[in-house]
């Protein structure tokens, strides 16, 4: 048994009241929170600022049409300039107080362009005059002063390029917004937007009382920075948690940022509306959306409904609830004005203002789905980051939405009662430029379904024929517009077959010239060059006009019975038009980032693929095909313009083509069945109309040709092909290549 040292003492147990204990344990808590807190905090904090400073939003691309240039001289009608202006949405206004507007008087069209950064640089709004003659355009003056050689149109917006889960929105930067849209928007969401710190107390107690005075929820307590908070990071869950983390996201959004660039984004975040399965998101395109002009040219009336669908997008939505838009909308304007944002007169002006809205979906001139299929394509082969699509980059296209227009408008009209199956793809070309201006892949054109002007190979029949004569015209020494051909039975085998070519008429000439050999479409003579000049040689001449595949050649193909697109149709006779200088078709003219720096500009590269006497010399037998041979209808049609082109009919009917051009355009017509059945059309009745009709509508211009250096008028033998005196009889005086001449020329030659 232990003793304790004499006067030792028991240690005192110190018992602490229950409130202390109470109070200990809640202290440590309090700093536990505090440190989890913190913590959370320096994490929100990083998750918020990261996000906020990097791209916020995946922006899709905009697709623009090309830009409508004007010049003196230029073949255009004050009424086709009115139609271009009238789908950028410009506004007739005599009094031309803003972009945006146009006025008509007489023989002139005046115009307050928009602001607009062009591939060369930015131009500001400006004004200019176009003054018409009989035959165009005949002179262009700024301010209605100063005479310029050229002026132009912002080009239309025709897509949005979107990917499968991506929001559609159009950014705008805050100097861009018009006054009267942020002061109404901070009157009607956050009156004390500039001077909170994110939170507004106030407006939630001020709030709160509007709402039990109401006996309902007529106001909420968020503020404008809470909303983009929300709407940014947060689901909408009606939970005590989100709203604590949407205080907590708006006080580091206030603490990080200044107003302005939280303005800027609410301004492109908020949500305003459905486009069937996409959201709209943002004033800017909300403003496209609903009215299909940009935000500085709203009135306050429009301004007034963007704010008011805030409240309520789907329940204000002023396409299915006209009513309760125009009350909302009233109601704002109402407030506007009691603010001194109105005056009395602008504000009665709104009021009266009935619902303009455009149709859903058509904000966008989205209605060429075969010609975005072109663009998508191209896009993909272009080498550029492919994830500058999701940063909102601009891509500036070849399209002219006037002949788009009018090439859907003649397949569909031409097509109307004929067979059901029967299909259709047309490519019209600027072939000195090589720029795809528009295309048709098939009978509903707005359909994006198979795009048969790019992914239809079909037998091209006599189309291929220009490619055999050209390889023999390039031989000058031997071979003459004038050379004689034979025309009697061939027997040969072909694909381990025996064939006997035969002409379409099922009979034999005898000689008969070159020219009219190519010109009247026959067979027999064609199959006999081609086999004269070697397959290999005619393989080679479809690469040199454009053809990027191997293609195996034999004796029939000589009559076409090789499979391409209309797109490589059009390649080829791009090159027999532009003079036997190739150039790649394109659809894309360039790629800019959102302030206009280029990330991609198309390649200027032409290569001279054959001497233009050698095109020369065809082309003059294409315009005499036009005149008097398979395409003699066109000439009939059209007296006054001269055309050159080809007519094009498969075996058995079924496909039928044609390929022509006047001075600038190159159009390629195909019919056909996807079912590759007989249509019982060739060349000239079933495609040649739809060629005629395209440029009946849209204008043409007559081919003009001056005789290249070393080309000449030259007299030629009807019977023998060899060249003979002018002072002959039955000769032809056809063009043709200088050849040094061993003797004078006699009518014995």
């Amino acid at each position: 048994m232990s003793t304790r040292s004499k006067g030792a003492r028991a240690p005192k147990i110190v018992v602490r009241p229950w409130w202390q204990k109470l109070l200990l344990t809640l202290g440590k808590m309090a700093l536990a929170l505090l440190f989890v807190l913190a913590t959370y905090l320096i994490y929100l904090d990083s998750k918020v600022t990261r996000a906020f400073t990097g791209q916020k939003w995946q922006v899709p691309a905009q697709i623009y049409a090309r830009s409508l240039e004007l010049y003196p001289g230029m073949a255009l009608t004050s009424l086709q300039l009115q139609a271009e202006l009238e789908q950028l949405q410009y506004q007739r206004n005599p009094a031309m107080t803003a972009p945006g507007q146009y006025s008509v008087s007489r023989n002139h069209v005046t115009i307050f362009r928009r602001a607009f950064t062009y591939l060369d640089g930015n131009e500001p709004a400006t004004l200019f005059s176009v003054e018409f003659n009989a035959s165009g355009i005949n002179r262009i003056r700024y301010r209605q002063q100063q005479e310029v050689n050229f002026a132009r149109l912002e080009p239309q917006l025709i897509e949005h390029l979107l990917s499968p889960h991506q929001e559609d929105r159009e950014l705008v930067r805050l100097e861009q917004v018009p006054s009267l849209l942020k002061e109404g928007l901070l009157l009607i969401e956050d009156r004390d937007f500039y001077h909170h710190r994110g939170v507004s107390p106030l407006s939630v107690l001020r709030a709160l009382w509007a709402n039990i005075s109401a006996g309902r929820t007529v106001q909420g307590g968020s503020t404008l920075t809470q909303q983009l908070a929300k709407n940014m990071y947060l689901t909408s869950d009606r939970t005590l948690l989100r709203k604590v983390n949407e205080a907590m996201i708006a006080l580091i959004l206030d603490y990080r940022f200044s107003k302005d660039h939280i303005l800027e984004a609410y301004l492109n975040e908020i949500f305003l509306g459905q486009n069937h399965a996409t959201a709209v998101h943002g004033f800017g395109l909300g403003s496209r959306f609903y009215f299909a002009k940009p935000l500085t040219e709203l009135r306050p009336d429009e301004v007034a409904l963007l704010i008011g669908l805030l409240k309520g997008p789907s329940f204000y939505d002023p396409r299915r609830y006209p009513e309760r838009a125009i009350n909302r909308r009233d109601l704002v304007l109402r407030l506007m004005f009691e603010q001194h944002l109105l005056d009395n007169e602008q504000y009665q002006q709104a009021l009266q203002q009935p619902l303009h809205l455009v149709p859903r979906g058509q904000y966008l001139n989205a209605r060429f789905p075969a010609y975005l299929d072109a663009v998508k394509k191209e896009l993909r082969q272009i080498n550029f980051d492919q994830r500058l699509l999701s940063s909102g980059i601009k891509v500036f296209t070849f399209l002219d939405p006037g002949a788009q227009h009018q090439a859907e408008l003649t397949v569909r009209q031409q097509l109307a009662g004929k067979d059901e199956q029967l299909q259709a793809a047309m490519l019209v070309v600027n072939y000195q430029r090589a720029e795809i201006q528009a295309l048709v892949g098939g009978k509903e054109s707005g359909f994006a379904g198979f795009n048969r002007a790019l992914d239809a190979r079909r037998q091209i029949g006599s189309i291929i024929k220009p490619v055999i004569y050209l390889e023999a015209l390039n031989q000058p020494g031997r071979f003459s517009l004038a050379t004689m051909l034979d025309d009697k039975p061939l027997s040969l085998r072909s694909n381990n077959q025996d064939w006997q070519p035969q002409n379409f008429d099922k009979t034999f000439r005898g000689p008969v010239p070159l020219i009219t050999a190519l010109s009247a479409s026959l067979n027999v003579p064609t199959v006999r060059l081609g086999l004269q000049l070697g397959l290999p040689t005619v393989s080679e001449g479809l690469r040199k006009l454009g053809l990027q595949r191997r293609v195996n050649l034999h004796p029939a193909a000589l009559l076409g019975a090789i499979e391409l697109s209309p797109l490589e149709v059009s390649q080829l006779y791009q090159t027999l038009a532009n003079d036997g200088v190739y150039q790649t078709l394109a659809t894309v003219q360039a790629v800019t980032d959102q302030d206009g720096h280029r990330l991609y500009h198309r390649p200027g590269q032409r290569y001279s693929r054959y001497p233009v006497q050698s095109t020369y010399l065809l082309q003059h037998a294409l315009i005499t095909a036009s005149q008097t041979g398979t395409a003699k209808a066109l000439a009939q049609a059209m007296p006054t313009t001269v055309f050159a082109g080809k007519t094009g009919t498969s075996s058995d009917y079924r496909d039928s083509w044609f390929s022509g051009f006047d001075q600038q355009t190159l159009l390629t017509v195909w019919l056909g069945r996807d079912d590759n059945q007989a249509i019982g059309l060739t060349g000239s009745s079933g495609a040649l109309p739809l060629f005629i009709d395209y440029f009946k509508q849209q204008g043409a211009q007559s081919i003009i040709r001056y005789l290249p250096e070393q080309v000449q008028v030259q007299a030629f033998s009807a019977k023998t092909g060899a060249p003979v005196a002018e002072t002959c009889a039955n000769i032809l005086l056809l063009p043709a290549i200088s050849v040094e001449m061993q003797q004078q020329l006699s009518c014995d030659n």
